[in-house]
């Protein structure tokens, strides 16, 4: 019994793909830090509609302003491209309050602001994914 609970543990694990090359946490945060955007972890609700989990991955949760800024990583772009098409696909009925939407590589990064943004910020926000992997970033802006 324990032999067959082994390979299938292994077959699972054997079953990600997971990127080499893909970004990491760190990463993020010290991009942020190079733009001089300060982050403060908070905690969230995960029954939140910002804060729940996509494609099995849960945020890790930033205040940034006195906004919301919820950070996936994900093993690979794949991963990542499913879990906002979960997002997607859960708040296609909803109004959800306005949000930026960042992709990078692996990384999915929503930056709640409600209804002021701040540009000063915006700005920053721009140069911080690219310079991880010298790529154009992708961006979404909801039109609430």
């Amino acid at each position: 019994m324990k032999k067959v609970f082994i390979l299938i543990l292994l077959l699972l694990t054997s079953c990600q793909t997971i990127d080499p090359n893909a970004i990491k946490l760190n990463d993020v945060l010290s991009s942020f830090e190079e733009q001089q955007i300060t982050l403060k972890e908070i905690k969230i609700s995960g029954r939140d509609l910002f804060g729940m989990k996509l494609n099995g991955v849960r945020p890790y949760s930033y205040e940034l302003n006195d906004k919301l800024l919820l950070i996936y990583i994900y093993n690979s772009n794949n991963e990542r491209k499913k879990g906002l098409q979960e997002f997607r696909n859960k708040t296609a009925d909803t109004n959800v309050a306005s949000f930026k939407l960042y992709e990078v590589e692996n990384v999915l990064i929503f930056y709640v602001y409600e209804r002021d943004l701040n540009v000063h910020i915006e700005e920053k926000m721009k140069k911080v994914l690219p310079k991880l992997k010298n790529l154009s970033l992708k961006e979404y802006v909801n039109p609430s």
